[in-house]
This record gives structure tokens, C-alpha cells and sequence, in this order.
């Protein structure tokens, strides 16, 4: 299940797929191949059939097509001894594609059981099935409601939407007295059960009909929360959901943010609650100056590697990587910082300039390094852990834009 690896490893194979996504053809041919293998699939029935195909290129038209697809094939033929099918099965890449005019090959144990056996020869490499599975199916349904107003947020794994902010209109306190107070609470009694009406039917619409939760959690007042769960307009199916209601002060999203305060036990398993926590106890120690929250990339590797770090939070909108360029004339070494989608520029820009020690026009990407890798090897090294932290919410993005999207909460205070 996809729920069962770490957010760094959805994290790489995301990054995996989508590199796997931007390569096409050489020639822009049908001759980039694609397979999808089953868990309990015999491996050496994929052998058997994958030979059979490389004796049929013969017979394609193109013949520089042909060859493509043979030499794909082959190239997968020649790694299959080496492949074991888990209990996910295999989905597995190779051709010869226009980034590096050589063959490439890739292969990917699929978050969840691949459904389907199928072998494609495209222009491109299909890596739809891959990316449904990364698609987080469990939804978690939030309602916060009290006499003024009420809320309605969905969460879908790490990523948090506030679907509506209703407002109520029923009155609150007032002044009148004798008969005219008993006419006026009588008002606002039907007002109040019209408006808990009316947002039982949203909830319906929003967790019934639209959106297919795995659990509902409901916060606000004592009285106004229990009043809006009996009522019976509630689908019942939807109060069956209802994993749990807590005592919430607000509505809008002050009354989401402080439900999910409360919650953050109950609903760990939920990757939004998580990462929430994580923020909230790198905030905390970093409010009490206890020096255990540091900030920055050059403070967290240096702290890494004096082993001084437990977690590091590491924000999913960063995707630097450090490009080795090398000179094959005079052998000369150098780095870039860059990002995913600026590498075709660079190559193409290296084409067009030369070697500033040799002056020889020879220069080109030798390996590339994405700086999570960086940080995950002195991870490893030290014993902490990562925790990939998405832009899906509030405190995710005051990760990357108020703490350089690199932080750490420390085993113990350390000098800089």
C-alpha cells in the first residue's frame, strides 16, 4: 500500500516518474517501449514474450525504427534475470530517447499491485497507470460548525481545501423582554434548526455525493455540534463516518486549524496531521529558543553531519540539483546548481560554449545529484530521518517561504 512508505520515498519515486514522463523518442518514433508486469506473473513468460517481439521488429516499415525497439527490448532481455517480481509486480522502461541519444532504462516496483499486463511502444514512455496509483484515495471530511456560521474542508492526503464558509444569519443574544423575549428565543430556536437543515443538506452534498470520504471529523461547541450531528437531515451513512467530534471555539479556518490541533493524535495516519505536527514541534522549540530548531541549508547539513539531528523537514518544492559538467578533452571538473526543467538549456548551452581551461568545445553533463540526496546520505550516516513536507497547506508553504524550505529539529543544541 502506498500508505506504508515513507513521504521521502513517495517523494523519490514521484521525482522518478516524472523524469521517466519527460523523455521522448529520438527520432520521434513508436520506439520507446513500455511493460506493466502483474504481481505472480512468471518473469520467464515476460522473457519468452519479449524475445518473440524482438524477432518481429524485422518486419516494421521503418527500419530505423526497428532497430530502436530491438535494442529497447534487448536491453530489458538482458536485465530480467537480474529482476525478482514482488507483491507489487513490475513496471519497467527502456528506449533510445532524445535527452541522451543512447538507450535508457528504468524499472519501478509500483506503489500498489499493477492491475494490468500490457507492453506499449510509444513516442513516450506511459507512465499514467504509475502516477493514479500516487493519487491518495482515503479522504478525510472536516466540519466545524456553532450557531454563527459553519465550515466544510476536505483533506486528501497532505493537501487541505476548505470547501465553503457558510454563514448562519441566526440571531444571537438580544434584550427584549417578557412575552416579546419568549416570542424572539422561539424565532431563533426555528432559525437555528432551518440553518442546522441547511448545512446538513451541504454536508450530504459535499461528503456524500461529491467527494467520497473515508471519515468525518466535526468540531465546535458542546450544544451546536451535537444539535447539527442529530439532526435528521444527516445522512445516516455520513454520521456512520463519523470518527470523532471535538470541542472547537471557531469556525472558518482558525476553527479547521484548531480542530486539527486537537486531533493530530486521532488522525496521525492522515499525512496533512503529520507533517502538521512536525512543523508545530520544529515551531515550538524554535519559539522557546531552546536551540534545537535550526533553519537553512548549510546549518542543517552542518548539524548532520555532527550527527546532532533527529528530523529534518524538507519542503517537496525544492528540486535543486547539483550538475557535474565535465571537459572530455582536458578532463576538467565543475559544478552547476540547477533545476529539473532548466537541464535541456544547460546541455544545450554547454554545446555552445567551451572549456574555460582548455578552451576545447567538449564540454558535458557528467552525473547530476538532487540535493535531497545530499541530505538523505548524511541522514543515513547519522541515524535522523526526513520528512518530506508538501505545499498542500498553511504551514507547509511558511516552510518554504519563511524557513528557506530546509529545517531541523535537533537531538541537542549545537554552535555555528
Amino acid at each position: 500500500m502506498l500508505t506504508e512508505r515513507s513521504s521521502l520515498e513517495i517523494y523519490h519515486l514521484k521525482q522518478r516518474i516524472k523524469e521517466i514522463e519527460e523523455k521522448t523518442s529520438a527520432t520521434m518514433s513508436t520506439s520507446l517501449v513500455s511493460i506493466y508486469i502483474p504481481p505472480g506473473t512468471q518473469l520467464s513468460d515476460i522473457s519468452n514474450l519479449l524475445k518473440d517481439e524482438v524477432g518481429k521488429t524485422t518486419n516494421i516499415k521503418d527500419k530505423n525504427t526497428g532497430k530502436a525497439v530491438a535494442d529497447a527490448l534487448r536491453s530489458i532481455l538482458a536485465r530480467m534475470q537480474y529482476l525478482r517480481n514482488g507483491k507489487n509486480g513490475l513496471a519497467l522502461f527502456a528506449g533510445i530517447t532524445q535527452q541522451s541519444q543512447k538507450v535508457e532504462y528504468y524499472a519501478i516496483e509500483p506503489p500498489e499491485p499493477v492491475a494490468i499486463k500490457t507492453y506499449v511502444c510509444d513516442t513516450r514512455f506511459h507512465v499514467d497507470h504509475l502516477k493514479a496509483m500516487l493519487n491518495v484515495k482515503e479522504q478525510l471530511g472536516i466540519i466545524v460548525i456553532d450557531r454563527g456560521g459553519c465550515t466544510f474542508a476536505l483533506i486528501r492526503g497532505s493537501h487541505l481545501r476548505i470547501l465553503s464558509d457558510e454563514p448562519s444569519f441566526v440571531m444571537g443574544k438580544h434584550s427584549k423582554g417578557g412575552q416579546s423575549a419568549q416570542r424572539i428565543a422561539r424565532g431563533i430556536e426555528i432559525m437555528a434548526r432551518e440553518y442546522y437543515s441547511k448545512m446538513a443538506v451541504k454536508a450530504n452534498n459535499y461528503f456524500q455525493e461529491e467527494n467520497d470520504i473515508t471519515a468525518l471529523v466535526i468540531g465546535g461547541p458542546a450544544m451546536s455540534k451535537d444539535e447539527f450531528i442529530e439532526h435528521p437531515m444527516l445522512d445516516y451513512r455520513l454520521k456512520e463516518k463519523i470518527l470523532k467530534v471535538y470541542d472547537v471555539g471557531y469556525t472558518g479556518e482558525p476553527g479547521i486549524r484548531e480542530l486539527l490541533s486537537r486531533a493530530e493524535d486521532d488522525l496521525f495516519e492522515f499525512s496533512l496531521v503529520g507533517e502538521r505536527k512536525l512543523l508545530k514541534r520544529f515551531l515550538t522549540e524554535l519559539g522557546e529558543d531552546s536551540g534545537k530548531a535550526i533553519y537553512g541549508a548549510s546549518h542543517v547539513k552542518k548539524a548532520l553531519k555532527m550527527s546532532a539531528v533527529d528530523v529534518v523537514l524538507f519542503s517537496e518544492a525544492i528540486e535543486t540539483i547539483h550538475v557535474r559538467i565535465k571537459c572530455s578533452n582536458c578532463g576538467k571538473e565543475f559544478l552547476e546548481t540547477s533545476i529539473p526543467e532548466n537541464i535541456p538549456e544547460l546541455e544545450t548551452k554547454l554545446m555552445q560554449h567551451s572549456c574555460p581551461q582548455c578552451k576545447a568545445e567538449s564540454l558535458s553533463i557528467a552525473g547530476k545529484e538532487y540535493l535531497i540526496d545530499e541530505f538523505e546520505k548524511l541522514a543515513q550516516e547519522t541515524g535522523a530521518s526526513i520528512e518530506i513536507i508538501s505545499m498542500g497547506h498553511e504551514d507547509g508553504i511558511i516552510l518554504k517561504n519563511t524557513f528557506t524550505g530546509i529545517a531541523a529539529v535537533l537531538r541537542f543544541p549545537v554552535d555555528f
